[in-house]
């Protein structure tokens, strides 16, 4: 296979900085390149988009003299703490309304509005109190649903299994006449299939309900992009350079952990191969791949080589990814009350608690949960109807006509108006159809759960076996039950409570007949991530903020903290203690790594000298990131050239006065100390790769057994 050169304005000649290539050119891809592109380590950056546009499936097209949202349509929780409602803010893309306080501090709870008007299939509307009454019910129900990922053992495997179940026993309790309770349970069956458009679905059937609550519902009412969503993505992209995003460019497989060469850097090798459909290669040090999960369910087995890890591929199967289409209607004259913004649309002879069997192409427009009443464009009116699952996937197998008149049929039926105005034309969305994306967003599916996503998330290569290594040698040292978590990525988060949990109530010292609570003490040298735990463990178990201040110094935390909950069920308390260090360390090495790890102050131990010794460790164990990052010519062990060259490439310089037999000179010299904080702070942020400080004990631990 032959590698195409990094030409184009933005990359530097071989052999400077990371060449790291994005597959995909979604708002997610873009994100990335833009957050990269601002660090000079990674000067040399692609985007390989498989279609002629970026964006993925956020996509605005002009129609019917309007901007019309085929893919993204709202801002879902615009409040602070949304990276998208702070982006659209930022560009000033917003409504000063949607920016206000007022709608930033409105709680939803991640419910869908309530209808302006309902209309039943028997040509009738009904009435708001039997809607509004429904749909509390419905929600109550909901929120029961996200409940369990508290802890509580979840009492069916889905999230439509329970809310059946809550709602049978509901039902048997209502003395409604026949035709009320048929429309009750009309309502709630429409209100199922609402959830499905939420979750992107066939059923919510195939919805975890044990991990349905994982999802974070922020503050803020919705809000629409008044002149579209494509508005972000657009500013995205005028932040790179025109040449970084490469369009029509397709990839085939990604031939990763090898050792790739190209005629353009004689001696230099790259972990990754990019191969594109066309036949074109991109070598590459990383690789962020950016695609949907439908795309990977159907190229899991050929889209990597070699294969994916076991677990990361399980993952890939085992999450869900349905599609959601909307259906856009032009009307010459609108239909609907002035002020109309939500139509509903029930079906009298559908129940949550019956099945129906039915052939799709008879049924497939009852899926349908309504239509939207959009701004008017110009001299026309338009609604936008949203339809999920399997219903939504035939529908794009029908042509204009055949779906134009489907939804006329619908709406007079509904209305009760035989002779309402058929749409002028119809627009819709075909997301399952394109080839490069097969459905609209995930969801975590029966079998699978919130952990899936992580271990999707995780990047590739992973060394198991030496995460294995560090275990066996601290049970050696009597250290048992190790988790090994991340918590800026909330990585194994989940096995805290209940691991802690387990052996309180295993341990011999615990002698009460009943639990009430949980209380556990969080003890670790300085700089660790205790306070970052207990923060982490609040965001999983209870939805909640920061309770503790962290920082990447030792000393944030300086008095042992009142009771912080962390959980509800079981009732979990911890409390915050400031880091505790040995009184004696064992050697001068030890010292060094620990300082290397932010567990005492730098200045205490010296930049210079600490930055000394990481340039050793880095050479010894033959981790030559740092010369990548900083375009040094090749790996060095002089900590001074090292430092000087660092000091130059960042401007980090000062003039130094000096004393001659003709007088005081001004001489620019490197400022060291500058140099030496840049360095070390690289380290710390993960920039220049993974890097073990005590490789050194388990290989002689290794060693040691017979």
């Amino acid at each position: 296979m032959g590698a195409m050169e990094w030409s184009g304005g933005q990359a530097e000649r071989p052999g400077r900085g990371r060449r790291v290539l994005v597959v995909g050119g979604g708002i997610a891809g873009l994100g990335a390149a833009q957050r990269l592109r601002a660090h000079p380590a990674f000067s040399q950056l692609r985007v390989l988009e498989a279609t002629a546009r970026a964006g993925g499936r956020i996509r605005s097209e002009r129609g019917f003299g309007g901007v019309l949202e085929l893919g993204a349509h709202w801002i879902h929780g615009p409040s602070r703490g949304n990276p998208v409602f702070e982006l659209a803010a930022e560009h000033r893309l917003l409504r000063e309304k949607d920016l206000s306080e007022e709608n930033q501090r409105m709680e939803t709870g991640g419910h869908v509005g309530l209808p302006s008007v309902t209309y039943a299939s028997s040509g009738v509307s009904v009435s708001r109190e039997l809607v509004v009454e429904t749909a509390s019910l419905f929600h109550s129900l909901i929120d029961q649903a996200r409940e369990f990922v508290r802890g509580a053992a979840a009492p069916a495997p889905s999230v439509g299994e329970y809310v059946r179940g809550a709602l049978r026993a509901l039902a048997a309790g209502w003395t409604d006449r026949e035709d009320a309770r048929r429309l009750r349970l009309a309502l709630m069956h429409n209100f199922l299939n609402v959830e499905c458009c939420v979750s992107g679905t066939h059923s919510m059937d195939l919805v975890a309900l044990a991990p349905f609550g994982e999802y974070t519902v922020l503050p803020g009412l919705d809000c629409t992009f008044p002149g579209g969503y494509q508005g972000l993505t657009n500013h995205i992209m005028a932040s790179l350079p025109e040449d970084m995003i490469i369009f029509n460019k397709p990839v085939k497989t990604i031939h990763w952990n090898g050792s790739f060469q190209e005629a353009a850097s004689p001696g230099e090798t790259f972990p990754v191969l990019v191969e594109c459909e066309d036949g074109g290669c991109f070598p590459a040090h990383h690789v962020i791949v950016t695609v949907p999960l439908g795309f990977l369910k159907e190229h899991v087995d050929t889209f990597f080589e070699p294969p994916l890890p076991t677990e990361k591929a399980d993952a890939i199967r085992k999450l869900g990814f349905g599609t959601n289409n909307k259906i856009f209607l032009e009307f010459e004259e609108p239909f609907w009350e002035p002020g109309c913004q939500h139509i509903q649309v029930v079906w009298e002879d559908m129940s949550p608690l019956e099945d129906v069997a039915s052939q799709l192409q008879d049924v497939w427009f009852k899926k349908l949960i309504g239509f939207w009443v959009l701004p008017s464009f110009e001299s026309v009116h338009v609604l936008c109807g949203f339809i999920a699952g399997l219903e939504s996937e035939f529908m794009e197998t029908l042509t204009d006509e055949e779906v134009l008149l489907s939804l006329t049929q619908v709406l007079r039926r509904v209305t009760g108006n035989a002779r309402l105005p058929a749409p002028r034309s119809v627009l819709r969305s075909r997301w399952h159809s394109a080839p490069y994306t097969r459905g609209s967003y995930s969801y975590v599916a029966v079998g699978s759960t919130g952990e899936d996503i992580d271990r999707l998330a995780r990047p590739l290569p992973e060394d198991g076996a030496e995460a294995q290594k560090i275990i066996q040698h601290l049970e050696e040292e009597g250290l048992k039950n190790v988790v090994f978590t991340n918590c800026v990525r909330d990585e194994n988060i989940q096995q805290v409570i209940p691991m802690v949990r387990g052996l309180v109530e295993s341990s011999h010292r615990y002698h009460r007949q009943e639990n009430l609570e949980y209380c556990a003490l969080v003890i670790g040298i300085p700089n660790v991530g205790k306070s970052s735990l207990i923060n982490a463990l609040r965001r999983q178990h209870l939805r909640k903020g920061k309770a503790t201040r962290v920082g990447g110094e030792p000393g944030i935390t300086r008095a042992v903290m009142s009771r912080i909950q962390v959980c509800e069920r079981p009732l979990m308390f911890l409390l915050d203690t400031p880091g505790v260090l040995a009184p004696r360390i064992q050697s001068v090495e030890m010292g060094l790594k620990l300082a290397l790890c932010g567990t005492v102050l730098d200045h205490l131990v010296g930049e210079e000298t600490l930055a000394d010794y990481l340039l050793y460790t880095l050479n010894r164990h033959q981790l030559f990131g740092y010369v990548q990052h900083y375009g040094l010519d090749g790996a060095c062990d002089d900590i001074t050239r090292v430092l000087k060259h660092v000091a130059v490439r960042l401007g980090k310089t000062h003039k130094v006065k000096v004393l001659t037999g003709t007088g005081d000179v001004n001489v620019i010299q490197p400022n060291y100390p500058a140099a030496a904080r840049d360095f070390l702070r690289t380290f710390r942020h993960g920039l220049l790769g993974p890097v073990m400080l005590d490789r050194d004990v388990l290989r002689s631990s290794s060693r040691a057994d017979p």
